[in-house]
C-alpha cells in the first residue's frame, strides 16, 4: 500500500473514531449522574472568557497532478511543528460559544517528486517552511456536562498568512516551486473539556483544509531550469492537522 493511501486510511479511521467517541459520550449522559464535586463552574457562566492554547501540528499539501509531463509528486516526510495561540469565547447560550483563536503556527511541508532521471534513487524532495499567522473563527457546540468533563465539536473558517515568503526558487534550501502567502481554510474540530479546580483543560483535535490553490503557476524567470517542478502540478492545497491543549 502506498504512503498516501495509508495516510488517507488513517485519517478516515480517525474521523470515524472521533464520531464514535462523541456519540458514546452523548449516550452516556442518559445513564450517568453527576456523582462528583463539580469543579470550576464559573467558566461556563460568564458571557466571555479567555485563555491560551498550545499544540503540536502536522502540515502537508494535497497535490493534484497536471499530467503535462511524466513527473509525479506526493506528500513527503512527516514533519511535526507547534502552535501557540490565544483563546477568546463569547457565550451564546449554555451549549454554544463563538470562539476567536488567533495563533502562530510553525511547521514545514514537503513533496517528493519521482521519475526524475538526474537524481539518485529517482526521487527529489521539495521543502517549504511555514510560519502562519492564523485567525480562526469557530462555533463550538458543547454536550451536556458529565461530572467534570464535557465533549464538544466545533467548526468554522480561518485566514492564514505565511510570513515565510516562497516567491523565489531556492535550490540551496530545496525550494523548487513557489506558493502564495495567504490562504482560507475550513476548520473542523472535536474533543473534550476537563474541569479542574481552578481552570478548564481542553484536548482538541483540529483538521484544517485549505480552500484555495496556493501554487504560483508561473515558474521563477530569474532561476531557470526548475520549470518541471511547477508544471507537474495542476493544483496545490494546504492541510493542517493539530492536537491542541486549551487552558481556559
Amino acid at each position: 500500500m502506498r504512503k498516501s493511501e495509508s495516510r488517507i486510511m488513517i485519517r478516515k479511521l480517525f474521523c470515524i473514531g472521533l464520531l464514535v467517541f462523541y456519540f458514546w459520550c452523548c449516550d452516556a449522559q442518559k445513564i450517568m449522574r453527576n456523582t462528583s464535586i463539580l469543579n470550576y463552574q464559573r467558566g461556563d457562566r460568564t458571557w466571555m472568557h479567555f485563555g491560551f492554547s498550545l499544540g503540536i501540528n502536522y502540515m502537508d499539501y494535497r497535490a493534484v497532478l497536471s499530467g503535462v509531463n511524466d513527473w509525479r509528486a506526493e506528500t513527503g516526510k512527516l514533519d511535526v511543528g507547534f502552535l501557540v495561540g490565544i483563546i477568546s469565547e463569547l457565550r451564546i447560550c449554555d451549549d454554544l460559544g463563538l470562539r476567536f483563536l488567533p495563533a502562530l503556527e510553525f511547521s514545514s511541508r514537503s513533496l517528493v517528486y519521482t521519475h526524475i532521471p538526474e537524481t539518485e534513487n529517482n526521487k527529489q524532495y521539495a521543502y517549504n517552511e511555514s510560519v502562519y499567522a492564523s485567525l480562526p473563527l469557530m462555533l463550538k457546540y458543547k454536550a451536556k456536562r458529565i461530572n467534570n468533563f464535557r465533549p464538544f465539536i466545533a467548526a468554522g473558517a480561518s485566514y492564514k498568512y505565511d510570513f515565510q515568503k516562497h516567491d523565489r526558487i531556492n535550490p540551496d534550501k530545496s525550494v523548487y516551486f513557489r506558493t502564495n502567502q495567504g490562504d482560507v481554510f475550513l476548520e473542523t474540530a472535536g474533543g473534550c473539556d476537563f474541569y479542574l479546580p481552578y481552570f478548564k483543560l481542553g484536548i482538541e483535535l483540529r483538521f484544517s483544509i485549505g480552500l484555495t490553490d496556493v501554487l504560483v503557476h508561473r515558474p521563477d524567470p530569474s532561476i531557470p531550469g526548475f520549470e518541471n517542478y511547477t508544471y507537474a502540478l495542476k493544483r496545490l492545497r494546504a492541510r493542517v492537522f493539530t492536537v491542541c491543549f486549551n487552558f481556559e
